[in-house]
């Protein structure tokens, strides 16, 4: 899909659904009692950062999430496409599920990812993910363990953030972490990448955010002799349906 037709689309969805939103309530037209459950998603990003490793520039993706209630356990499954304009990277299809539940006061996520490459025929490849994560009261922590079967490599990250209330729509969000690899990007054991982060989610209506950020990537021993070190940012638009 060219990136203009791909831009146009988005923006033509996220406008129906924000005039949708607009609409006068004395006038009759068809509403949602209920929440279907689904996000749709789309972005634009300077730089394409995978597991600290910059993969192409002036990206613009779009996602489609829902939630799936299956015996009381709440199933997230989506889809996520990107097309860096600029790079080494092509488009990239990410299919998912993951589920979140509580134990011992920790969110544990377990989840599944296919990546898939439509446009350069690259082989997919498949990851299984862990993740934890728990209020510390003055910040969050979240840890995540990921094991990618095709490279038979690990990727380990770690991380807190701090969320600053600037008024009832709009909060500032800081965060930072640290990345760690066995034979992913590099062979043997080293750490990958430290990234700071700040981001800006503007609630512009109950159900549409905007998201600007910007961060850094420090590269580390594994990836530091292909990757410099780099300040990028992006934003985001969601309508939950």
């Amino acid at each position: 899909m060219k990136l203009k037709s791909l831009a146009t689309a988005l923006a033509g969805v996220f406008a129906a659904s924000v005039a949708y939103a607009g609409t006068d309530a004395g006038k009759e037209v068809c509403v949602m009692e209920e929440p279907l459950g689904a996000t749709l998603s789309a972005g634009y990003m300077t730089n394409y950062v995978f597991y600290g490793v910059d993969l192409g520039e002036h990206g613009i993706w779009t996602s489609v999430d829902y939630t799936i209630d299956a015996m009381g356990i709440p199933v997230d499954v989506g889809v996520w496409y990107i097309n860096p304009a600029d790079g080494f990277a092509n488009d990239e299809l990410d299919v998912y599920a993951s589920v979140t539940q509580e134990f011992a006061g920790f969110d544990v996520t377990t989840g599944v990812v296919g990546y898939f490459f439509p446009e350069s025929g690259a082989d997919a490849t498949y990851e299984l993910a862990l993740g934890l994560g728990r209020s510390l009261g003055v910040v969050d922590w979240n840890g995540t363990a990921r094991y990618d079967f095709e490279l038979q490599a690990w990727y380990f990250d770690t991380g807190i953030s701090k969320e600053f209330a600037l008024c009832d729509s709009t909060s500032l969000v800081i965060s930072t972490g640290i990345g760690y690899q066995i034979d992913y990007w590099a062979a043997g054991n080293a750490f990958n990448d430290v990234y700071v982060k700040a981001a800006l989610p503007i609630a512009l209506r109950s159900n549409v955010t905007l998201e600007p950020y910007v961060a850094g990537l420090f590269a580390l021993d594994a990836i530091d002799g292909f990757q410099d070190d780099i300040i990028h940012g992006g934003v985001s638009l969601s309508v939950d349906f």
